[in-house]
């Protein structure tokens, strides 16, 4: 592959139809360029005899067209469409296939149950570094449940309860009832009674997929005023989410419409959406709700690109080479021989072994400090700040999004005050200390790596005292000039003074 290429990913859900155009590079590195939906609601059409009549997909048929379109506007070379619960559980899934196609010129695959919840658990899993967990990903008109432990997917099912079946058969004109809410809840508990895993693995997360799990996390956001507006990893404790599930139903549609963070095309079905949730998570016996980004579409890709190894083994280090490649033209040797440094000074003062949050944090904060170049180079320490903490970056907590931003714009004597003040609501009472030791660290690394003279550096603490030796091939004079500086706020943070020797590298 001498150029990049494009991708689009149509995914035809029984509540919406998306679309997303990813770029791909040569070494499989990819971002999204594009994005669209369109909420066709293909679960309000299907008879009471479980078809799809012809004249019920005329949105649907007018939507592919476009989105193929719109593939072809940004020269495509494939394009992957995908169906799930709405047209693979219809009793006629293969003339609604054979409609689709003839009138669209896409191929479209019918994805099983077990296909979606494999594709949601890809998902998860290449853009949240949890080891276990249960994946539900509650759509129009199925929710399929996963759980994994080490990051291996052990079971699967697929239920035919949606969102918006659910609203169908239970919800109100204006307000549910509490027995229609104790019927569909009781509904979802009876069709799991049979599957003895759902229940074998108590006190793991339960990790949302989907728009009433996006959309819960906005609500809680906006209630709690969350300083941080990104969704993929936010966290909802049981209680909160209790208190959701208990006001939502009852409210008119009028009502719903006003809370804040609830999108109106959603007021009707978040309410059938929160209780399979709150159902599926007291069944599982989970510990808490984590909210992901990443989905289908994204598991669609993946299975694409990785086809032999369709799992991603680190999903920090796996999305952090996304946004290098696509980034600023900045040599990666510089950016990893700084993370290296970064490590080897912070084992050295750290003392014990590291703690992974800090390594996850150094190495973002290492790997991005340069990424605002792309936006505006005499500025760029604070736009790479704000790239870390709106990109979505996979695999990291929002803590760990913020403590990396920090150190990436290390300004110990107003910006970082004002960025830690800021997001007090996330950081723990001790992270202000933690964050002025990560940001002088990474400063000095940056000192040290300013140009090629210095090749390596061995670091050791003695007391209050840290001794660093560099190892040169010539007189590290710009490193030095840069060090002066920076050694302040680092000896300052650590409480240690710093002594530095040169070792001429030998020539080989």
């Amino acid at each position: 592959m001498t150029h990049n290429e494009i991708l689009g990913i149509i995914d035809i859900g029984s509540n919406s139809i998306r679309l997303v155009i990813y770029e791909l590079d040569q070494d499989g590195a990819y971002r999204i360029i594009h994005e669209d939906k369109y909420a066709a609601r293909l679960s309000n059409v299907v008879e009471q005899d479980g078809t799809i009549l012809r004249h019920s997909l005329d949105k649907a048929i007018t939507i592919l067209r476009q989105f193929r379109a719109t593939c072809e506007a940004y020269q495509a070379k494939l394009i992957r469409a995908a169906a799930t619960a709405a047209i693979r559980n219809a009793g006629n899934a293969s003339e609604i296939i054979g409609w689709l196609e003839a009138e669209t010129g896409l191929t479209i695959e019918c994805v099983s149950g077990d296909q979606e919840a494999y594709y949601g658990f890809l998902g998860v899993t290449q853009s949240i570094d949890l080891a276990d967990g249960y994946v539900v990903d509650i759509g129009g008109g199925s929710t399929e449940i996963t759980v994994f432990r080490d990051r291996k997917r052990l079971h699967s099912i697929s239920l035919p309860i949606g969102a918006v079946n659910s609203h169908a058969r239970y919800g109100g004109e204006d307000q549910w009832t509490e027995a229609n809410a104790t019927a569909l809840c009781k509904e979802v508990i009876r069709t799991l009674s049979d599957q003895d895993w759902v229940r074998q693995h108590p006190g793991l997360p339960l990790i949302g997929l989907g728009g009433t799990m996006r959309t819960l996390a906005k609500v809680e956001q906006k209630r709690t005023q969350y300083s941080l507006p990104v969704t993929h990893h936010y966290e909802i404790g049981a209680e909160e989410m209790e208190n959701i599930a208990r006001s939502l139903p009852y409210l008119t549609s009028a009502q719903r419409k006003k809370v804040p963070g609830l999108a109106k095309d959603r007021a009707d079905i978040i309410v059938p959406g929160v209780l399979i949730l709150q159902t599926v998570f007291r069944i599982i016996q989970g510990d808490r709700y984590v909210v992901s980004g990443a989905g289908l579409r994204d598991g669609l890709l993946r299975d694409l690109l990785a086809a032999g190894q369709p799992v991603v083994p680190d999903a920090l280090k796996d999305s952090i080479r996304n946004f290098i490649h696509f980034g600023p033209p900045i040599p990666e040797k510089r950016l990893n021989r700084i993370h290296h440094d970064a490590l080897t000074l912070y084992t050295a003062l750290h003392g014990n072994s590291p703690d992974p949050a800090d390594t996850r944090i150094l190495y973002t904060a290492s790997m991005l400090h340069m990424a605002g170049k792309q936006i505006n180079y005499f500025r760029y320490p604070q736009h790479s700040a704000y790239w870390i903490m709106n990109a979505s970056i996979y695999g990291l907590s929002h803590r760990e999004t913020i403590l990396s931003a920090v150190a990436a714009d290390y300004h110990p004597k107003k910006r970082t005050p004002q960025l830690l003040h800021k997001h007090k609501d996330i950081l723990k009472d001790s992270d202000e200390r933690h964050a002025h030791r990560l940001g002088s660290l990474l400063r000095v690394t940056e000192a040290i790596n300013r140009a090629e003279s210095i090749t390596a550096i061995k670091a050791a603490k003695e007391n209050d005292s840290l001794q660093i030796q560099f190892i040169c091939t010539a007189e590290p004079l710009l490193e030095l000039s840069d060090l002066e500086e920076a050694v302040k706020d680092l000896q300052e943070a650590w409480g240690v003074t710093l002594s530095h020797s040169i070792q001429q590298a030998s020539r080989g």
